[in-house]
């Protein structure tokens, strides 16, 4: 029951995706699909009008048949055509609405929980590569709703001859519930292999793709890669065509059911036509609508199955739709971030384990960030830095603890205006195929057209030169996907620390490793600049300045640094203090420091 009242919704909503996305194609397609249906159903009247005028040689009679014939066929061929120009348009409207719709729905995800769980990514990349299949649903379901129509037509009419042989359309039943069953265990199927059909597509990318083109031929692994591509493309292929063999022993058994019940109808409509029980033309309407009933049963079981699949997309549609709800309503902080910062951020014996994990990530963090200070997070990989910063982000929340910002619980703060005060720059950071000028812009949406506000956080993340050298300047397209100017890495990474660097007020500017693609004497310039932007948003707004670097050398010009260890704060303090303690960011220290004289 359950299902059938979620199958039931899912329908409803695709019905009012189309409404909502083209209200006039919706409406123009029902009625072509309702006046379609009934006059390819109805002009089998004529030759039933036709025939038996003849055998009566009534002449008005067989006008009127052969008219009714010619005004209704020509109706439904005209409407079917129609009505495939018209769908075609209906779905194109919907796809286009449902990119939309589903962008925002994601971006509408206030952290990254949904991006770091298998399920919730499988159900998202589903999503992604149904979008064609759910906005082709509301046309399926009136392709449906036709079927439906003509059968009951043909159904009252095959009534008008001979009532027994509506065993007919009941033996029908057999297919469409014997296809119903195919389609379930390719769908369990297509389930099964998800995970593998995207690393699959992976391994595909990865070994025809520019990006790793160079470390595939370096290390000689580019014929490793594509014969895994191989062999999981063989299992895929070897488990798929087990499911579609089991389907098909079931499709094929169904009709085998319906063929023995049309054939025996016919018999029983030629011995009742030979004692005159039912008339010439009755004959040749109800075979010519027993034929049309065999069509109708597999349009009707193609239609069935297209809806099947558009309704498991609308339910993982349904389902992000649910957790957005979800989200917003766990996210029910309404205040206003303080507008400057005199205390700083403060962690309370915050403790964290991802989704779905016991493990403690963080465990019994005290730690403050004060106002106005620039804090260097180091340790080992692994010791929690990237999950301080994601929380500091409001990615995720504290799973024990409380973060305040202010003295305010940062789940008291309404994400986006929160988001609104911080910036940040990471090190996996996009390399955006715009014009020179919005990649850096985006960081601060309302001024992304703003030449000024551009250049000045060009000049700020030390990437006047980059573009200087572009042909248009600002103008250029980066990026050769688009046909545009391809850039170093480093060059890359300046216009990812440009475009953190965007907003004029922030709170919490986090640079996470901010030069690892850049060389050492630009390195060097780069963070005296960082120094500069972040003494002038100390004086401003008391603004704090997080450092995440594995380069302790840059850690050694903030104000305070932080020692994470296994997910526990060790050390706090500055530089010289760290290293008089001779602790394990002395001994880190010093590890790097003579690794770099021996180099």
């Amino acid at each position: 029951m359950r299902r059938r009242l979620g199958s039931a919704r899912a329908a409803t909503a695709l019905l009012a995706l189309g409404w909502r996305s083209a209200p006039g194609p919706m409406t123009v397609c029902a009625l072509v699909a309702t006046v379609g249906a009934l006059a390819s159903v109805g002009y089998t009247l004529g030759f039933r009008t036709v025939i038996d005028a003849a055998e009566r040689h009534d002449q008005h009679e067989i006008v009127f048949g052969v008219a009714l014939i010619a005004v209704l066929f020509s109706t439904a061929w005209a409407f079917g055509i129609l009505g495939a120009s018209r769908n075609s348009v209906l779905t194109d409207r919907i796809n286009l609405e449902l990119g939309g719709h589903i962008g925002r729905l994601v971006g509408s995800l206030p952290g990254l929980e949904h991006f770091e769980r298998t399920d919730d990514l499988r159900r998202i990349d589903q999503l992604r590569a149904g979008r064609r299949s759910l906005a082709a649903g509301p046309v399926r379901l009136l392709s449906t709703g036709q079927v439906a129509l003509r059968s009951g037509a043909v159904v009252v009419l095959l009534a008008t001859v001979y009532p027994p042989i509506l065993v007919v359309p009941a033996f029908a039943l057999a297919p469409a519930l014997a296809n119903r069953r195919a389609r379930r265990l390719q769908q369990a199927s297509e389930d099964e292999l998800a995970e593998d059909r995207r690393l699959v597509e992976d391994l595909f990318v990865l070994a025809t793709a520019p990006g790793s083109a160079r470390e595939l031929r370096t290390y000689g692994i580019a014929g490793a890669v594509a014969d895994r591509h191989a062999l999981l493309g063989e299992e895929i292929r070897r488990r798929s065509l087990s499911a579609a063999l089991r389907a098909s022993a079931w499709e094929a058994l169904g009709w085998i059911v319906f063929a023995a019940g049309f054939v025996g109808a016919i018999v029983a409509l030629v011995l009742r036509a030979a004692h005159g029980h039912v008339s010439p033309g009755g004959v040749v309407m109800a075979v010519s609508l027993m034929r049309r009933a065999q069509t109708q049963v597999a349009r009707g079981s193609d239609s069935a199955a297209g809806v099947s699949v558009s309704l498991q997309t609308a339910e993982h549609l349904r389902w992000l739709e649910d957790e957005v709800a979800r989200a917003d309503a766990i996210a029910a902080g309404n205040r206003a971030p303080a507008p400057n910062l005199h205390d700083g951020i403060r962690l309370e014996g915050v403790d964290f384990a991802y989704p779905g994990s016991d493990a403690l990530v963080l465990e019994g963090v005290d730690l403050h960030l004060p106002a106005g200070a620039t804090v260097a997070l180091v340790g080992e990989n692994g010791a929690g830095k990237s999950t301080i910063v994601k929380l500091l982000c409001g990615m995720y929340r504290p799973t024990a603890g409380a973060l305040r910002v202010e003295g305010v619980d940062l789940g008291d703060i309404a994400l986006t205006e929160w988001r609104g005060r911080t910036t940040a720059t990471f090190q996996d950071y996009l390399r955006l195929q715009l014009r020179a000028g919005q990649a850096v812009g985006v960081g601060d949406l309302p001024h992304v057209d703003d030449a000024d506000a551009v250049h000045g956080a060009l000049h700020r993340a030390g990437g006047d030169d980059v573009v200087t050298a572009l042909p248009d300047g600002l103008e250029t397209q980066l990026g050769r996907a688009f046909g545009g100017r391809e850039l170093s890495g480093g060059q890359w990474q300046r216009l990812a620390l440009a475009r953190g660097l965007m907003r004029p007020h922030p709170l919490l500017i986090v640079l996470d490793e901010p030069t690892a693609s850049v060389d050492a004497p630009t390195e060097r310039a780069l963070f005296h600049r960082y120094a500069r932007a972040a003494r002038a948003g100390a004086e401003a707004d008391g603004a704090i300045t997080l450092l995440v670097s594995h380069r302790f050398a840059n850690a050694r010009t903030a104000d305070v640094i932080v020692v994470l260890d296994q997910g526990r704060v060790v050390d706090v303090g500055a530089h010289a203090e760290l290293i008089a303690r001779g602790g394990l960011y002395a001994e880190l220290y010093e590890l790097q420091a003579r690794a770099y004289r021996e180099t």
